[in-house]
Order: C-alpha cells, then structure tokens, then sequence
C-alpha cells in the first residue's frame, strides 16, 4: 500500500491576529554577583562597565498590555539599530555575529486564502518539584494501553529525561516500525517482517522527526515555500523624508535591492496510521527554523525561530556613498512596519490539503519582549497533543534568539548566547574583547500546564553551555554547566549554577567551579541530586559532583585518564558507561573508546573497565540517540566506524558488574552480493539503436551507457532501486532523453543512475524488539530522512542475521 502526502506550495495572506492582554513589567532589585568580571542582578541581568559607562548585557523578560504596545517597542528598537545593511549589524557576542537568522521570512499574499485567527490566552504555570531521575525508557506511547510493555518488549527511543519523549527518525509500538527515510514515511509489520505502507512526503523538507502515541504521528521538519516575491523598494510610500531625491545624486554606486525567493517553514503534520493505512489528518506551516521538540504526557513542543531580516524592503549600498542614504531608507522602512513584519505567520491546513486559516502565529498577549533588547529573532513554542488537533493559538513567544533546548516534565527551557548589542562597540575593539570575555547564557522558562506552556521567568549564567545535556531541572532548581574563558588559551574554567525561579526571575543560588581549566566540556550528566562532567584539553578529568544541597554545590571527586567520554548513560548499581575517544598522554586520539565508571563512591570515581576501537570513530556524542542500552541483558549497542578496517557498523558490548567484553559486531556491508548486483534491468550501450563511434554525445544519458563508471537501471514498481556496491537516484527528467535515444522504457519503470561509492553504510539507530531482536537502521551516509535505508534483523544474543529490508 502506497499514497502520496504533497505539501502544497500555498500563497497565503497572513492576516494579524487579536491581541489580549497578559504579564505586566516586572522588576528585579540588584543583588548577588559571579565568579566571573561583572555584575549580576537579581533579574539575570550582566552589567560590566566600559570607559565609565554601565553596560546591561542581559535581562529579564516582560509583556505588553495590547497589540499596538508591542509594535511601538519593535518599531522603537528596530529604527535605532538598523543600518545601511539593514538588521546585520551585530547579533551575539562577536563581532560580524547575528542576532537573528539570515532567512528569507517574506510570504507572498492570497485575498481568497486569507483568514484571521482567533484570541488566545493561556494559563501559567510554576516550578514545581519533581525527581527526574534517570530511566532508560522514553515516552514515545504514552497514553495508549498497548499490549506490549516499552523497555521490557521493545527499546524506545534514547532519551534525557524519563518521561520525555524525543523526536526521532525511527518509532515503534513494538508491532510496528515507522522510520522516516527515502522521503517516506514507512511502517514495517514486526511479526511479518515486511513492509506493509508508506506514505511519499513530497516537500516535506529535511531535518524530518517524529513523535508515535497510539495510531498517531506527528512529523515535523525544516522545508522552504516556493518563490516568494518580494514587492520591489517604493522610496516615495516607505520614506518619511527626500531619501528618493538623495538616491538619484547617488545612483551609479548607492545601493541595490535584493530579491528574495523563499521562506523558510516549518512543517508541522499530524498522520493517522491506523489500520496501517497511513493519512494526513492535518498539517500547520510556520515560518521560521525547527529548533527542536519534545512531547510530555502526549503532548508535543516544537520550538520554533524565526527572524523579520527580510520582511523589510530594504536597500544595501554598493559602497560608503550611499551608506547614510540607505540608513534613512531603511529606518522609514521599520518605521511604517506592521505586525506581520515582526511575527511569525502560519497557514492551517486540512485533511484535503486545502487551507483552512492563516494568521500571525503569537498572539500579542503571548509575546515577551526582554527588558533589554535581545536580538530580532522570536522563539516561540507550539503546543500540540500528538493524537490530538492541531491549534495554532496553543503558543508563546519570546523576541530573542534561541539555539539549545533542554526540558523536563514539568518545563521548557530555551537558551542562547545573550545579545551584545553592536552600536555600543564601533569600532572599538578592546570593549568587544572585554564583553566576549564576560559573555552570558540567557535563559528562558516556558511552565508546562495542561496542554500548553507559559513563559514564567528568565536568568543568565556566565559563560558558554555544550548542548541540552548541560542542563537539568531537580526538585525546584535547574541546574546548569557552563565554561568562561577560553580552552586554546587556557584560560577556560567550568563551573555547575543552581538557579530558582522567584518573582518572574531564574536567580542563580549557588555555584561550584574549578573544573576543567584550560579544557573544554565534552560531556554532563545529571542523575537526581548527582552530576557528572567531563572536560578534556589531553586528558579526561572526569569530575563528580554533590548537588543535593542547592545553594552548596561541590565538586567532590575528579579522575584524570587518557582520552575522554563524549556521552555519559547512567546504567544503575553505581555505574556510568561513558562513549568517546581513547588517547595517548600527550592528547592525541586514537581511536573510539567506551568505559565503566564506578561512581559508588562519588568522592573517589575509577575507571574499571574500558573496551577500545583503533582507529574508531563513534557519532554518539553528537546524537544520543544512537546509543542503546538494553537493560534486561546489560548491553550497550555502539555505533562505530574503523577506518583502517574499512568497517562500520555497530558494536554490542555486554557489561557485567566492573566488566565489559565485545559479545560481536553487526554491519550492514552486502559482502554476498557481487558491485552492481541489482533486482532492475541494466541498460547498456548494446541496448542504444545506433552505435557512436565518434565519441560526440548528443544526451547525457548517451555518455552514461558508454560509461561503465556508472550505471543505468530501468527498475520496475516492484524492484528496489538500488544496486550493491553503488549510490543510486531515479532520474525521471532521463525518460525524455530514453525517448530522443530511441530506447523501450515501460511505462510503469523508472530510470536510476547509480555511482560507484566507497562509503560503507552507517548504522544510524539500534533498539530491540519482541525481547530477543537486535533491529538496526542504516544509511549510505548515515541515518537521515530523505536518503534510502535498510533495516537488519539480528538475533540479540548470538547477533546472527535473521532477515533485512530495503526502504528505497
């Protein structure tokens, strides 16, 4: 069974939505300080001071009591700092750094498509206390009485938090399998060991992930609108003054208008896949970039980013002539600068694809603007129930950048390196060096209530964060790893901050450092009121620490050993598995490494058992959610590549007690097949009616059958496209050129270019099924939504293969 999702290009008005009213100012008094140069108000906010003058580099967040309010403080903020290159004169911390996203936001409008949106409101919520202590298990089917037990018959997906669900590539319920992959979304029957329905997603975009609760996907992804124009430059309607006069003087060298083409979108879809029959029920397009999501008790977060860089029609000077110029153009441009310019827009789509409203996404009285400007980027964050219906008004934004996301069962954080504001260091660059060097952290809680989420409060930490795993909420305090200074110049220190929310402001409470001087932080992990980092320059100080006393945090114990762990996986009995590099003494890398920690005695942590790779390279650092660990039998699933083996694959290692052996290895290398074994029919140059014995081409499909480089399939309906030992790609546009060529291709074929490829295919995920199968997932170039995939069966304890199935 086979349909086809199209997600239609659409041209749709964005049309204001009402505005109501929400928080009033807050306030914070001054008090606490840092370990490091500057002061730190109550509120979050980092003053240093800079030739005698008090700088404010970061700050807590407020309303606006209506619509008209928030557009006076944007069109306020923006026409004192834009410039002749419109909004890219700065951004965070650096010079040439920007504070929101060069991305066309520009939507071309639609009389007949456009609807308005309704008011919303949404309650707050508090900090509340809650054990996030560590589980292996995710919520991938939570609220579905399923007859299968996740981590018990099947292994969900890798996941920080227990109880919140992770989008990934791959699901299952533990009787099917969905995975994302050839631009389809695929469901394989279990028991079957087939697949059984997929469903094209044409213009999904990329960067697909998924969330499964019940019979229900929810798909989201990164794509772009088609062609968007953008009205060309009117100086006599956006101009308040004689800008039009003055450009005629500077013409020949003053500026050019620049066209934008495409907007980026976020793709936001809700399947059915009941009765293994896969159907869209509703999708949402957002503008702006997917940043990440999470879904808590079914109900899904997707945090969103998006930038007004290019809703302007602004000018940019071909040289300093007409610099002042075109600053004047593009202030009167932010100037007369409606809603629809600043926020997010959507277009609400239904089960026939057709538009059903369109609107600015934020409501007014969901937007926070810091009380110091903080970039023109919006973050919002969009509610949805995974089984349930998609509602554009479930959301509250923010209008500052956004990069990392860390949440837990009770709240959504989002940071991002807080905002410096360029027009107060020009040309002045021992300031910038000194405001680099007292760099921040902004960060912004977002209560989860019911099904939605209200932003409750800011903070700031000094320093620089890794990823989401730096953070962790426990019992009322969120507690974060940050690094200041610098690691090539060691002057990098680490140090853990416990913040509590109080008055509208994450105030910070307590701080332990002198860790990691002069390294880098390669790896956090919070377990309850412990934590573990691990920082590296040449060797790996592996550090423990006591947090059970919030506004008392210690450092407690430190173990210094060759190489380091990129990802740490508590896994019970006082043990933390760590996944990385091995090392020599000296620094150098030499290959993969996976370690037990014995941490029962966090004042005196050992390494008691390690296993290596030379020459290996494992990704998990960089996506946890390739890891596996399957606690009934103790195994950890590792994917690795060996370069001077010319092997990838993944290894299963079997932990016992202070022991780890290699019980074997899985790959997906086809070594039975012969380079270029195919299901398809081979086209060649025998097959072309008329020989070329010239050597002039008048196709390229001609070259290519004269080419034995390459080759050319004709691939019926029921063949994989694919041949062994190649990359393959249908080429439907060579159906026109078969034609000129003269040759017989069935309608009902496709043409398939494939090339000769020495990457060997990478095992993206792992996860066991029905107790006793080892299911892997691969990619020719890793694991990702739009390339083919192949799916291994292996049996779980003697590893050997049981059955395999191609996506693509």
């Amino acid at each position: 069974m086979r349909k086809t999702l199209l997600f239609l290009t659409l041209t749709i008005a964005l049309v204001a939505s009402a505005c109501s009213s929400d928080d009033s100012w807050f306030t914070g008094e001054d008090g606490g300080d840092d370990n490091n140069s500057g002061a730190v108000t109550s509120s979050g906010e980092l003053v240093i001071e800079i030739d005698g003058e008090e700088i404010v580099l970061a700050s807590g967040l407020s309303g606006f009591d209506d619509c008209d309010a928030l557009l006076d403080h944007l069109r306020e903020e923006a026409a004192e700092r834009v410039g002749p290159y419109g909004f890219n004169g700065g951004g965070w911390y650096g010079p040439g750094r920007f504070g929101g996203d060069d991305i066309a936001v520009d939507m071309a409008m639609s009389e007949e498509a456009a609807f308005d949106t309704d008011d919303s409101s949404m309650d707050s919520g508090s900090m509340e206390s809650g054990d996030d202590s560590f589980e292996e298990t995710s919520a991938s089917t939570d609220g579905d009485s399923a007859r299968l037990v996740e981590g018990v018959d099947f292994s969900g997906t890798n996941v920080q938090e227990v109880g919140v669900d992770e989008a990934d590539l791959v699901k299952t319920d533990g009787e099917r399998v969905f995975i994302l992959a050839n631009n389809e979304l695929t469901i394989v029957d279990v028991n079957r060991r087939a697949v059984v329905a997929s469903i094209d997603l044409v213009d999904v975009g990329w960067n697909a992930e998924m969330f499964l609760l019940g019979d229900e996907i929810l798909l989201v992804s990164q794509t772009w609108s088609d062609m968007w124009p953008v009205l060309p430059v009117d100086s006599s309607s956006s101009s308040t003054g004689d800008a039009e006069a003055e450009f005629a003087d500077v013409e020949d060298d003053m500026y050019y208008e620049e066209d934008y083409y495409n907007t980026s979108m976020v793709n936001i879809a809700r399947i059915s896949v009941a009765g293994n029959n896969p159907t869209l029920s509703e999708a949402i397009l957002v503008e702006g970039e997917y940043v990440s999501a999470r879904s808590i008790a079914g109900v899904a977060r997707v945090i969103i980013r998006s930038s007004p860089q290019q809703n302007f029609p602004f000018v940019y000077p071909q040289n300093e002539n007409g610099e002042d110029v075109a600053t004047r153009a593009n202030q009167d441009a932010v100037r007369n600068s409606e809603l629809t310019d600043w926020l997010p827009g959507y277009v609400a789509i239904n089960d026939e694809m057709q538009p059903t409203e369109s609107g600015i996404l934020s409501n007014c009285g969901q937007v926070h603007a810091p009380t110091e400007f903080a970039g023109f980027g919006v973050v919002t964050v969009l509610s949805i129930p995974v089984d349930g219906d998609i509602n554009p008004n479930q959301n509250t934004s923010v209008l500052a950048p956004g990069s990392t996301v860390y949440a837990s069962t009770e709240s959504v954080f989002v940071a991002t390196q807080t905002w410096v504001d360029p027009i107060l260091f020009e040309d002045d660059n021992d300031s910038w060096e000194e405001v680099w060097n007292a760099r921040q952290t902004s960060i912004h809680r977002f209560a989860i209530s019911g099904d939605g989420a209200a932003y409750t409060a800011s903070g700031a930490v000094a320093g620089d964060i890794r990823d989401q795993f730096s953070f962790s909420e426990y019992n009322g305090h969120l507690r974060v790893i940050t690094t200041t200074g610098e690691s090539w110049d060691e002057s990098s220190e680490t140090f853990v901050r416990v913040l509590r929310e109080g008055d509208g402001e994450l105030r910070e409470v307590g701080s332990a450092g002198d860790m990691g001087n002069g390294e880098a932080v390669q790896s956090v992990r919070f377990v309850g009121d412990v934590g573990y980092v691990v920082t590296f320059r040449q060797v790996d100080p592996f550090y423990t620490l006591d947090l059970s006393d919030p506004e008392n945090p210690r450092v407690v114990g430190e173990l210094k050993i060759p190489g380091f762990s990129s990802y740490l996986h508590p896994i019970g009995s006082g043990r933390v598995l760590g996944v990385g590099s091995d090392g020599t003494e000296d620094g150098r890398i030499t290959g993969s490494k996976v370690s037990v920690f014995d941490v029962s005695d966090p004042a005196n942590p050992e390494e008691v058992a390690v296993w290596t790779a030379p020459d290996g390279w494992t990704d998990v650092g960089w996506d946890h959610r390739s890891f596996l660990w399957w606690e009934a039998e103790q195994l950890a699933v590792v994917p690795v590549q060996i370069w001077s083996e010319s092997w990838a694959g993944a290894v299963v290692l079997k932990v016992e007690g202070s022991e780890i052996r290699e019980v074997g290895r899985i790959d997906h290398i086809e070594e039975k097949d012969e380079p270029g074994s195919t299901e398809c029919d081979r086209l060649t140059s025998e097959d072309l009616p008329d020989s070329n014995d010239d050597g002039e081409f008048e196709t390229e499909l001609q070259w290519m059958l004269q080419d034995d480089y390459g080759r050319v399939l004709v691939c019926g309906p029921d063949d994989s496209h694919r041949a062994s030992g190649f990359e393959c790609y249908d080429e439907p546009w060579y159906e026109d050129e078969a034609d000129r060529l003269g040759l017989d291709i069935p309608s009902d074929s496709s043409i398939v270019i494939c090339w000769r490829s020495e990457q060997l295919p990478v095992i993206g995920r792992t996860m066991v099924i029905d107790g006793d199968e080892l299911w892997s997932f691969s990619g020719q170039w890793g694991l990702n939504a739009q390339s083919p995939a192949r799916i291994q069966l292996n049996d779980l304890f003697d590893l050997d293969e049981l059955d395999s199935i191609q996506i693509g």
